[in-house]
């Protein structure tokens, strides 16, 4: 067992490097216990969903992992133990975007009302499912990189062979996480800045970029060029409005 959390660890460094930034940005965010559950929440029902999707197809469509790739490795009713671990610093990151966006278009409301907003939620799921179509086309092609090549779907897919099912099941996901999250906390008193939103988009941004060098690096130039035109879409975005420092405090 103890060899097993070990090779996890060390073969999938970049899942926990992101985790540890997750947990960094959001503890200095709302504090330990709001990081610690959101891991909870989210490693659950991304554990739940996958469960489901290689079984029945829901939320994802098909697809099915290649164990006698994944040789050493920690699995939850056949999930590898280290995927579903992503989706709650995704969700976050999202989250984190949508509150730093949403900040910008209404510059005057302010931020602990922004993050306790649902159009704060329902954007994070949609901005949690913008950061998975960059990821996923990188992670089918993992056989070129040091992922490995250990899923696939069985249909192919339409946008670079991954299925539009999985991104409406992404979202969905995304929602269903931070749609918990929120209906279990009040998120009174948070965030008194702008700082620590900033951070979490940092980390939204550091997962984009590292994925979209992934794409470069294994010379899959045309994916690169889409994906590049996400993240100009959302710098883009970024850029309307103005936060104003006076309801920053408030």
């Amino acid at each position: 067992m103890l060899f097993s959390i070990f090779h996890t660890i060390v073969h999938r460094w970049y899942v926990f490097l992101f985790l540890l930034g997750y947990l960094l940005v959001s503890s200095y965010h709302w504090g330990w216990k709001r990081s610690i559950k959101l891991l909870v929440i989210g490693y659950l029902v991304a554990w739940a969903s996958e469960a489901s999707s290689i079984r029945n197809g829901f939320p994802y469509g098909f697809y099915q992992y290649h164990y006698d790739q994944m040789p050493n490795e920690i699995f939850v009713w056949g999930v590898p133990f280290w995927d579903s671990l992503s989706y709650p610093f995704l969700a976050f990151a999202g989250w984190m975007m949508a509150l730093y966006l949403h900040s910008r278009w209404k510059r005057f409301t302010p931020l602990n009302e922004l993050h306790r907003s649902w159009i704060t939620v329902l954007l994070g799921a949609v901005l949690t499912m913008i950061l998975d179509i960059v990821i996923d086309p990188v992670s089918k092609r993992g056989s070129q990189w040091f992922l490995g090549d250990i899923y696939s779907y069985p249909g192919g897919g339409w946008y670079f062979g991954v299925p539009l099912s999985n991104f409406a099941g992404w979202f969905l996901v995304a929602l269903a996480i931070l749609g918990i999250f929120r209906l279990t906390d009040k998120l009174e008193g948070i965030p008194k800045s702008i700082d620590s939103v900033k951070l979490g988009v940092m980390l939204f941004w550091g997962v984009y970029l590292f994925n979209l060098g992934i794409s470069l690096y294994i010379k899959a130039y045309p994916l690169a060029v889409v994906s590049s035109l996400w993240g100009i879409a959302l710098w883009i975005a970024s850029k309307f409005g103005r936060r104003s420092n006076l309801q920053e405090l408030i």
